[in-house]
């Protein structure tokens, strides 16, 4: 087991040290490393985005879409990965609506994290029946909801944005629109 490791981190070395200028940034982020030591195989994958995904803003979302996050923290809250609902998924749009609580409205100051996201998550909670089909208290899904930020507001960002997600974490692998899951 020791010298597999040692071959491992050998391999790893290697490849972090070399300066390939001629990979194309597709090619980069889907590059893998397999080392076979005998019968015992090493496999390691780069993140990258899913297969059959499009890079797709995250205020561009519509209701039905399926999407994963980005793994950059920079743009986590900028753009998604969006995929065909038949492939395997993290998310899918249920709602999309503006915060209409307390101090809502174009030119207002943000009224507080706990003011839009109580306004938000309710929002969600009382839409998703209408969305699976199901009372979200006897679901197996659950509820992630993106609501604005005290800097997205001050760039007029008053959306809010209602996904279903499995309990489990598993991913989905269809809409769950009419699931009645």
């Amino acid at each position: 087991m020791l010298p597999l490791l040692i071959l491992l981190a050998a391999a790893l070395l290697i490849g972090a040290c070399s300066d390939d200028s001629s990979t194309d940034k597709e090619s980069a982020s889907t590059s893998s490393t397999a080392l076979d030591a005998g019968s015992n195989t090493v496999t390691t994958t780069a993140p990258g985005p899913p297969p059959g995904s499009i890079l797709e803003g995250f205020k561009e979302l519509e209701v039905g879409d399926c999407f994963e996050e980005l793994t950059e923290p920079t743009a986590e809250d900028r753009a998604v990965w969006l995929l065909d609902c038949g492939q395997p998924h993290s998310y899918e749009v249920f709602l999309l609506t503006d915060y209409q609580g307390p101090g809502a409205g174009r030119g207002t100051s943000y009224p507080g994290t706990s003011a839009v996201q109580d306004f938000s998550e309710q929002v969600c909670f009382d839409q998703f029946e209408a969305f699976v089909g199901l009372r979200w208290t006897l679901s197996d899904l659950d509820i992630r909801a993106w609501w604005p930020t005290q800097e997205s507001w001050e760039r007029a960002d008053r959306q809010v944005i209602c996904t279903v997600v499995l309990q489990s974490g598993e991913p989905l692998t269809q809409t769950q629109r009419g699931s009645a899951r």
